[in-house]
C-alpha cells in the first residue's frame, strides 16, 4: 500500500478516487486506482500531469512492492524538476537552442535546461488533465494546448489512457490532433525501482534493451547526428545486463536514446528489467522508434518518496519510449511533424511478472 499524506482523503477499500493535492488556483488534482481483475497489480494515476503515482505488485514472497518513485508530499509534483511518473510533452526530451523551424517559420520554445528544452518546459507535466471516463481498469485523461503554449503552434488536443489487463500489463496508449503543423513527441516518465521504492539504488538489478543503436550525443546531450552501433561497446545492452556493471563503466550513469528495430508503428519488444531480490520482472513493449534509458544520475538525495527515505542517486532508472532526440533539426531522423486531418498514436504496454514464473 502507497504511503499517503494527509493531502489524501478516503480510503482505497471503500473508493477508487482520493483527493491528492490542491493546487494554488483551488483546484483538486485526484488520485486514481486502477486494478486488474485478479487485483495483483494495481497502479494509481493522478489527473495532475498524469503522473504515475505508484504501481503494486507482488514480488515471489506474495508481498506487493510499489516499484514506482514518488513523492512524499504530493505538492512536490507542482515544481518538480525530476518528472517522477509524468507525462511530457509537447516534446519528450531535448530540443537544441530551444527553436526549430517548420516551413520556414521559426517558433521559440521554453529553455528550462540552459539554453535547450527539456520535455516541454513546464508543460504537460505540469497540468490538470480532463478526467474522461474512470473505470476499475482504466483511466483516460484529456489535454487541450492552445496555439501558442509553451511557444509551440496549433491547438493540440491529447488524450492519454491508463489500462491494467489481466495480464498484469499496465498500457498507455497516446493519441493526439491538432489544427496546424506542429511537432509531436510524448511520452511517460516513471521511474523504476523493482526491489521497491526507496530501498537505494537499482545497483543490483538488471536490464536488456533491444537496440542495435544508440545516438551519439554531445555533453549537454543533444544529439550530433549520427546513431552509432553498440556492438563492441559499453553501450551493447542486447544481452543481459546488471546496473552495477554499467554504473561502473559510466559512472554519471546513462541517459541515452536507444534506436530500436524497425519504423514504428506496431509492438515490439522494447527492453526487460528484473530484481533477483523481489523477483519481480519488468517488460517495455511499444510502438515507437527508440526507448531512453536514464538511471536517475541526477537524483541527488534531496528528494523525499512515499515511504519517507531519501532517494539517493541511482535509486530508479526510467524507460522512455519515443522517437529520437531533436528530431526537428536533423532531417535526417524520422519526422515528429503532425499535421491538421492526421492522428498521433503511441502505445506502450509495461507487463509485470516474476521471474520465477
Amino acid at each position: 500500500m502507497a504511503f499517503f499524506l494527509k493531502h489524501s482523503k478516503g480510503d482505497w477499500r471503500t473508493m477508487r478516487v482520493r483527493e491528492f493535492f490542491k493546487l494554488p488556483d483551488g483546484r483538486t488534482a485526484r488520485l486514481f486506482r486502477l486494478q486488474s481483475p485478479s487485483g495483483e497489480l494495481t497502479a494509481d494515476v493522478s489527473d495532475f500531469g498524469g503522473v504515475l503515482y505508484a504501481v503494486n505488485f507482488p514480488g515471489r514472497d506474495g508481498v506487493p512492492v510499489d516499484v514506482v518513485l514518488g513523492y512524499r508530499d504530493p505538492c512536490d509534483y507542482l515544481t518538480c524538476g525530476t518528472y517522477f511518473g509524468a507525462l511530457v510533452g509537447r516534446v519528450a526530451n531535448r530540443i537544441a537552442g530551444a527553436s526549430f523551424t517548420l516551413d520556414g517559420v521559426s517558433y521559440q520554445v521554453e529553455a528550462n535546461e540552459k539554453n535547450n528544452s527539456l520535455h516541454g518546459g513546464v508543460g504537460f507535466s505540469h497540468r490538470l488533465w480532463e478526467v474522461r471516463e474512470h473505470r476499475e481498469n482504466l483511466l483516460a485523461l484529456r489535454l487541450f494546448s492552445p496555439d501558442g503554449e509553451g511557444g509551440y503552434p496549433g491547438d493540440l488536443t491529447v488524450d492519454a489512457v491508463y489500462r491494467v489487463t489481466s495480464e498484469n500489463t499496465l498500457e498507455l496508449e497516446f493519441q493526439a490532433t491538432t489544427t496546424m503543423t506542429t511537432v509531436v513527441n510524448l511520452t511517460g516518465h516513471a521511474y523504476f525501482n523493482l526491489d521497491g521504492e526507496g530501498t537505494g539504488s537499482v545497483a543490483g538489478q538488471s536490464i536488456q534493451v533491444n537496440a542495435a543503436e544508440r545516438q551519439e550525443v554531445r555533453p549537454d546531450l543533444i544529439p550530433t547526428g549520427r546513431l552509432l552501433p553498440v556492438v563492441e561497446t559499453p553501450y551493447d545492452l542486447r544481452r543481459v545486463r546488471s546496473f552495477r556493471e554499467l554504473l561502473n563503466v559510466f559512472p554519471n550513469g546513462l541517459d541515452d536514446n536507444f534506436r530500436l528495430p524497425g519504423e514504428g508503428g506496431t509492438m515490439q519488444w522494447m527492453a526487460t528489467a528484473f530484481s533477483t531480490k523481489t523477483g519481480i520482472r519488468l517488460d517495455l513493449a511499444g510502438t515507437d522508434i527508440s526507448v531512453q534509458l536514464y538511471t536517475g544520475g541526477g537524483l541527488n538525495g534531496t528528494d523525499i518518496g512515499k515511504s519517507g527515505r531519501v532517494y539517493e542517486r541511482f535509486g530508479g532508472f526510467c524507460l522512455e519510449p519515443q522517437h529520437l532526440i531533436d528530431s526537428p533539426h536533423h532531417a535526417a531522423f524520422p519526422s515528429i511533424r503532425l499535421e491538421p486531418g492526421e492522428t498521433y498514436r503511441q502505445k506502450m504496454e509495461y507487463r509485470f511478472s516474476r521471474v520465477s514464473d
